[in-house]
């Protein structure tokens, strides 16, 4: 392993008040849909339209017709699809200079400066001008986390109930399940954005699912400004819970921020999983509710922005000019050297996490194909139109 270049993480409290690099307004650029087998459509089906679940609406019901996604990893598919996709249609996809990666990525780094247990490490590496970014997931680690989550898996039911009850695909109603129900939950099936913003002058482009959007279900896509996040959380009852309801907003505003989500709707439940309220926020409001909540603010997005900036700068500063097609420039178009050749290996970089520590970017060696994909994340036909090969 090279020595890795290490970036300090700056305590919170300390960045505060100094004027932050701007996150610019996110731009849809793409949307694309999951179907019911998990194959990736370029359109709108499986988008929701927002109908707010009825008060005692019980979040168990369904859960033993609950269908879940497998365990393969995707990678970074349906975003660099789409970026092909549009590629090939003559539609401006990323912009160069900049990061490529999934909107939970970017959730990560952004939120960093207030985690303080759990670490991470990604992927990343370039291509035709960009950094690709996923976190690194082995499988024993998926395994690890998925034996983990089976413990909860009742209550993380409930929020994908909750995600069906506040739903409509048409005003259509089968008389055999309650009203207001959405259809049985297949986690396979998900609507996602792919959008274009910029950290400062480092652009990224992140894809994300979104719950729905407003507007009658006969309607077009209405565009971000419609899009709504939906969360759930248990009743509020105690000054403690409150304050890790406050802390949980954090993730919650990085999430619908990134992503250009303007509100975010919360259902709050009991114990037994039955929905006694729930509240809409504006995206722009929830700082003002953490600042506001203590004299001590739980979080603040000032030392968000920095960090967020920090890392994007690490990772383009010292990744960008290992890109394949900058170091042997030659490569592009030559389909013929390609084909007798092969693709060159991808200089493969990992940036690690330790809350403690702050986070150091190393190299981890040259990756070629591995069970058919470049770097061993992306697949080698992407690698190819990229390469113009």
């Amino acid at each position: 392993m090279a020595h890795p270049i290490h970036l300090p993480l700056p305590h919170p409290s300390s960045l505060v008040a100094v004027p932050h690099p701007v996150y610019r307004q996110p731009h849809l650029i793409h949307t694309y849909s999951h179907n019911p087998d998990r194959s990736i459509v370029h359109d709108d089906s499986a988008m929701a339209w927002f109908d707010p679940a009825p008060i005692g609406s019980d979040l168990n019901y369904g859960f033993e017709r609950l269908v879940e996604r497998g365990d393969d990893d995707e990678h970074l598919d349906g975003l660099v699809e789409s970026l092909e996709v549009m590629g090939r249609n003559g539609e401006e996809g990323e912009r160069k200079g900049g990061i490529i990666t999934w909107r939970g990525m970017l959730t990560r780094l952004l939120t960093s400066p207030y985690e303080t247990r759990d670490g991470w490490e990604m992927t990343a590496f370039a291509l035709d001008g960009s950094v690709y970014l996923e976190l690194y997931d082995p499988p024993e680690a998926r395994a690890a986390k998925k034996k983990g989550e089976a413990q909860w898996a009742r209550q993380a039911y409930m929020g994908y109930s909750y995600e069906s009850w506040s739903t409509a695909k048409s005003y259509s109603h089968d008389e055999s399940v309650p009203d207001h129900w959405g259809g049985d939950v297949n986690t396979n099936v998900q609507w996602a954005n792919v959008v274009r913003s910029a950290i400062g002058d480092i652009p990224v482009c992140i894809a994300g699912e979104v719950d729905c959007v407003n507007g009658a279900p006969s309607e077009n896509n209405p565009g971000l400004e419609e899009t709504v996040e939906l969360k759930t959380n248990k009743v509020i009852a105690n000054e403690w819970q409150e304050k890790t309801f406050v802390k949980k907003l954090l993730k919650h505003w990085a999430q619908s921020w990134l992503l250009g989500t303007p509100r975010l709707m919360i259902g709050f439940r009991d114990d037994a999983g039955i929905l006694r309220s729930q509240q809409l926020f504006d995206t722009y409001m929830l700082p003002r509710i953490a600042a506001t909540h203590s004299t001590t603010p739980a979080w603040h997005p000032s030392p968000c922005f920095h960090a967020l900036h920090s890392i994007a700068s690490l990772l383009t500063t010292h990744i960008l000019p290992t890109d394949r097609l900058l170091t042997h420039p030659d490569l592009r178009g030559n389909k013929e050297r390609v084909d007798r050749e092969g693709l060159p290996p991808a200089v493969v970089w990992r940036l690690r996490f330790d809350p403690r520590r702050g986070f150091e970017l190393f190299q981890t060696g040259q990756v070629g194909l591995v069970d058919g994909r470049w770097g061993g994340v992306l697949k080698e036909n992407y690698v190819r139109w990229r390469m113009g090969v």
